[in-house]
C-alpha cells in the first residue's frame, strides 16, 4: 500500500526507473572522480560540501534522465510532431484555455506538465547558490535559463525519435521554478543573517 503523502507524486512514476538507473550509474562515477582528485591534489575533504556537490551531480543526472530520455506518452509525441512553439502563451502556463475543458485528459495533462516543470527546476534554485555561494542571484537565473533552453534545443533535434515537445513555456515554467527555489534560499540566507546580528 503506498503512504498517503506520495500520491501527488504517482502521474511522474514513469521517471523513477530512469532516475534510479542514471543515479546507480553517475553517482558511483562522481566518488570515483573525486576520491581521485583528492588523493592527487591532497587537499583537506569537506564532508558537507562533498555531500552537497554529490546531491548536485544526482540532481543534473536526475533532470537528464527526466528530460532527455524518450518519452512515449501518446500526448507528448502529438505535441512532438507538431514542431516548435516559440510563442508563450498564459492559457498553457495557467493551463485555462477553452481548448482544456475542466477535468479533461488534455487539462489534467497540461497541470501535470505545468507542476512538473516548476517542480523539475526548483532544486536548481537552491542547490546553485549553495554550491557556489558567490554567484549573483540573476547570475543564477541566467544559469537556470540557459540550462533549460539548451535542454529544449536537445529536445527539438532528438524529437523524432525521443517524442518530445518543445514549448518555450516549459523553459518560463523552469526559470520560476528555479527563481522560486533561489528565493527560498534568499529569504533563510537573510533570516539567518538577521539572527547572528
Amino acid at each position: 500500500m503506498i503512504p498517503r503523502f506520495l500520491f501527488p507524486l504517482l502521474p511522474y512514476r514513469s521517471f523513477l526507473y530512469p532516475f534510479l538507473v542514471v543515479t546507480a550509474i553517475a553517482a558511483p562515477c562522481w566518488l570515483i572522480f573525486r576520491l581521485y582528485r583528492h588523493r592527487t591534489r591532497r587537499h583537506r575533504l569537506s564532508l558537507p560540501r562533498e555531500i552537497l556537490l554529490l546531491a548536485f551531480v544526482v540532481y543534473l543526472s536526475c533532470l537528464s534522465a527526466a528530460t532527455l530520455i524518450p518519452n512515449h506518452n501518446s500526448r507528448s509525441a502529438a505535441n512532438a510532431a507538431m514542431g516548435i512553439d516559440l510563442l508563450p502563451s498564459l492559457a498553457s502556463l495557467t493551463c485555462s484555455s477553452a481548448s482544456l475543458p475542466r477535468g479533461s485528459p488534455a487539462q489534467s495533462f497540461c497541470v501535470l506538465n505545468a507542476k512538473g516543470n516548476l517542480i523539475l527546476f526548483f532544486p536548481l534554485g537552491i542547490l546553485i547558490p549553495l554550491v557556489w555561494t558567490r554567484l549573483r542571484f540573476w547570475r543564477v537565473i541566467e544559469i537556470a535559463a540557459a540550462l533549460s533552453i539548451s535542454i529544449e534545443i536537445v529536445q527539438y533535434l532528438s524529437r523524432a525519435w525521443s517524442n518530445r515537445s518543445v514549448d518555450v513555456n516549459d523553459v518560463i515554467l523552469n526559470v520560476v521554478g528555479a527563481f522560486l527555489g533561489l528565493a527560498l534560499v534568499s529569504v533563510l540566507r537573510l533570516l539567518r543573517r538577521n539572527e547572528v546580528d
